[in-house]
């Protein structure tokens, strides 16, 4: 039984593994001087001018990803 749950553990870690390494190498957000969100002017090494811009910003796009528009 234990080779099952063995095999099991590789599968499982490999998927996660695979995954991860998706997920860094998905480019990440520039500091480019604007919220990215609202375009408000920010200091240079800002992403986002308040915590409701990035949430919304995270909201946004984790809906742009279920309709298979990613961006």
């Amino acid at each position: 039984m234990s080779d099952h749950i063995d095999n099991t553990d590789k599968i499982i870690f490999a998927e996660v593994a695979r995954w991860l390494a998706a997920v860094r190498r998905r480019p990440g957000l520039v500091a480019h001087g604007c919220c990215h969100y609202c375009d408000e002017a920010l200091a240079p090494a800002l992403l986002f001018c308040n915590v409701d811009c990035r949430d919304d910003y995270e909201k946004e796009q984790a809906a742009m990803i279920r309709a298979g528009r990613a961006g």
